[in-house]
């Protein structure tokens, strides 16, 4: 990065307020920016800081106008951060140039776009078709007669299984397997017997898989990721769950089989959804949450089993006070018993 306040300001469309000259070669918070970063505040928990910061200019609302260095003043700091942040991937991942590596192995009955890249050890398998424009980095692997559509990146190791689709400008991050079996098994007296997974995984477009994450291929019929939806790393979706448009799924979070999410649907770090259950449009599922049953349309819910966030959060506060609780109990008891002692001991007494 290598530019000054002025021209941060008009790729953002902000005003600046103090000198435009200066020359920006980094980005960095509020508290760790150095001499010739740019810094930016979007929380008002932060203002404190703007006072001690090294950073050599500020990205911040219309309402910021006091500060000792430059001021950046955009209608939406976080929306202006991003334009920032996108120039600078710009810049730093170049764009690979087209065509195949040498050492890569794509069949010769398959049908490739324009532009198509692929990197060293990359496979490619029969009846496979790519868009225009699909970055295939080193060591993916695309089976058999699957789909990959414009301007979709498979980073290094990504797995896509034979006859999966994934839609139009998807990212694919490194490691994840899209459209490996589903777990499904039958007992048979003391033996688990194989149930064949002969279904397939649709990617819509603008679909986000994170590293290591891994979508199961459907019983029969796809299992399913709608357009727009994201899905961080090390996240285990299981065969048949269909999973509607703008959906958010967080790191190490589970979805077993069957299991259907509306849209806009988001799902917290490390929760757990059991199997054949339905999350409506716009509900959300805390991190760290096991979902035993459908959850309602904008409903929150918490906890394990996962109950309506309120009421979740009550019966956390009562866990805490439990210990105290007891304690008074026990002393009621021992109170009760005395006094049921000295009741009942009464006559004898005044015999």
């Amino acid at each position: 990065m290598n530019t000054t306040v002025g021209e941060i300001a008009a790729l953002v469309g902000g005003t600046v307020l103090g000198d435009a000259s200066v020359r920006i070669t980094g980005l960095n918070g509020i508290r760790e920016a150095m001499p010739g970063e740019l810094t930016f505040l979007a929380d008002s928990r932060y203002l404190r800081h703007l006072e001690t910061t090294q950073a050599a200019a500020v990205l911040g609302s219309r309402e910021l106008r006091d500060a000792s260095i430059p001021i950046i003043q955009v209608d939406d700091p976080r929306q202006g951060i991003l334009r920032v942040l996108l120039r600078i991937q710009q810049d730093l991942e170049r764009a690979p140039e087209p065509g195949m590596h040498a050492a890569a192995l794509i069949h010769p009955c398959v049908t490739l776009g324009k532009g198509v890249v692929a990197g060293p050890h990359v496979v490619v398998e029969e009846g496979a078709v790519l868009g225009d424009g699909v970055v295939l980095h080193a060591g993916a692997y695309v089976g058999r007669d699957a789909t990959i559509g414009p301007g979709t990146v498979l980073h290094a190791n990504v797995t896509v299984c034979s006859r999966v689709t994934i839609g139009a400008r998807c990212v694919i991050n490194h490691g994840a397997v899209i459209g490996s079996d589903g777990f499904g098994f039958a007992r048979h007296g003391n033996v688990q017997i194989k149930i064949p997974q002969v279904g397939t995984v649709i990617l819509g477009d603008d679909v986000e898989v994170g590293a290591n994450s891994a979508i199961d291929r459907a019983t029969f019929g796809a299992t399913v990721v709608g357009d727009g939806s994201k899905i961080d790393n090390l996240v285990q979706i299981g065969h048949n769950v269909r999973i509607g448009k703008n959906c958010i799924v967080c790191g190490n979070a589970g979805i077993a089989g069957s299991t259907v999410l509306g849209e806009n649907v988001t799902i917290g770090a490390g929760a757990g959804l059991t199997g054949h259950i339905e999350i409506g449009d716009g509900a959300s599922v805390a991190a760290y949450s096991g979902v035993t049953k459908s959850v309602p349309p904008g409903c929150t819910v918490f906890g394990y089993p996962a109950v309506e966030l309120e009421r979740g959060r009550r019966m956390q506060g009562s866990l805490r006070q439990l210990p105290d609780a007891l304690r008074r109990i026990k002393a009621l008891e021992a109170r009760c018993a005395q006094l049921e002692g000295q009741l009942h001991g009464t006559p004898e007494d005044d015999s």
